[in-house]
């Protein structure tokens, strides 16, 4: 299963979906701007890409990283949502689902040392919901609005994301 995006349409859907996501999971925070054109669409503040500080309890700095892979995690089962529920009109397939299980099983692994079962649960959890707020007309009216003026507007900072879905928080 490919999840590449197809045309400049579907990127812009995928990257709302992520947007839609970080504000969803309350972690719109760690977004510092979006930008089209740039390789990687989605910037992060330095925070985000947080390594460790002795300063804290093991306890805490787990935590945190786990937070963050909740985050990932949210906006690539995000990214794909959107793209489904609003460019296809449909919940993603089994072979889309198992391909995203996939690449957040071993990510899971690898920055929070995290269990096969724990990684499915948490996934599950986060696909269902997400498949849900994708699926909400009130959300898909939202994240159209977003996604043209995304396009038109190619670059948006952290505060324009979180006027834009704002409304998000009423629904």
């Amino acid at each position: 299963m490919n999840l590449k995006y197809s045309d400049e349409q579907d990127k812009c859907y995928g990257v709302t979906g992520m947007a839609v996501s970080l504000v969803i999971w309350d972690a719109d925070d760690m977004l510092a701007h979006i930008d089209m054109d740039a390789d990687e669409s989605v910037e992060f503040v330095p925070e985000y890409y947080f390594s460790g500080n002795p300063r804290l309890s093991a306890k805490v700095a787990w935590q945190y990283i786990v937070k963050h892979y909740q985050a990932s995690m949210g906006m690539m089962i995000g990214n794909v949502m959107c793209r489904h529920h609003l460019l296809q009109h449909k919940s993603p397939d089994s072979a889309t689902r198992k391909a995203l299980l996939e690449c957040v099983e071993q990510e899971g692994v690898e920055s929070c040392s995290l269990e096969s079962d724990e990684i499915h649960r948490l996934f599950d959890r986060s696909y269902s919901y997400l498949d849900r707020v994708f699926a909400h007309s009130g959300v898909q009216n939202v994240v159209r609005d977003f996604a043209r003026e995304l396009q038109e507007q190619r670059t948006l900072s952290r505060g324009d994301v979180a006027e834009m879905l704002a409304a998000l928080r009423n629904l």
